[in-house]
């Protein structure tokens, strides 16, 4: 499950390795690919200034909560 307080960009990398199943490269494709849920912006953009705000993407997809 994705940590809640404190995730730092490692947390992040982690927690989409382990969104795409363990797929490293799956993870880091969609880690530079703009997305939605992001409002069009790149995962590893955002996830420098605020890497909370990706987990808790990640969080939605794990779910299967559309954003």
């Amino acid at each position: 499950m994705v940590e809640r307080k404190g995730c730092s960009a490692a947390d992040v990398q982690r927690a989409a390795i382990e969104l795409f199943e363990g797929n490293r490269v799956a993870a880091e494709h969609w880690l530079h690919r703009e997305v939605v849920g992001l409002g069009g912006k790149r995962p590893i953009d955002v996830m420098e200034r605020d890497p909370q705000q990706v987990m808790d993407l990640i969080g939605r997809l794990e779910h299967g909560v559309f954003t």
